[in-house]
């Protein structure tokens, strides 16, 4: 694969679950023995993604996404992304706020035969709990 297929395979993935919702996307776009790297889920990949997409849909509605920045070099694409949703239900201990707080995060991910192997995921969690007031800074 290209570096610019590589990227039309993770913005099509993002598109897909992030902006349209679409879980099985999951299934498509990653191989079944790929490796994650995601706060606070500890499984393999395809579980832990699932995991992840059910807390925060559990959580959030209206949800917007935008890709910021896309940059790819050989078989890895770096994925810069900025989400929005109406906090309508628990996100892990925190109960629904009511309040549309906005997420960014970087995910590292690594191609290979057209299905996501590896991926590391950062995102400022600091900021969505402050956002969603649960945090007494300052």
């Amino acid at each position: 694969m290209t570096t610019d297929s590589n990227k039309a395979l993770v913005r099509a993935y993002h598109t897909e679950l992030w902006e349209k919702g679409d879980k099985t996307s999951i299934d498509r776009y990653w191989s079944a023995d790929a490796k994650v790297d995601v706060t606070d889920f500890d499984s393999n990949a395809i579980d832990a993604i699932h995991d992840d997409v059910a807390r925060y849909w559990g959580a959030f509605k209206d949800v917007e996404t935008e890709i910021l920045t896309l940059v790819a070099e050989g078989d890895q694409v770096v994925l810069h992304w900025q989400t929005s949703g109406l906090h309508f239900g628990p996100y892990g201990d925190v109960a629904a706020t009511n309040k549309r707080i906005t997420m960014a995060g970087i995910d590292i991910l690594r191609i290979e035969n057209e299905r996501i192997v590896e991926c590391s995921s950062m995102w400022d969690g600091l900021s969505v709990y402050d956002q969603l007031g649960v945090l007494n800074i300052g």
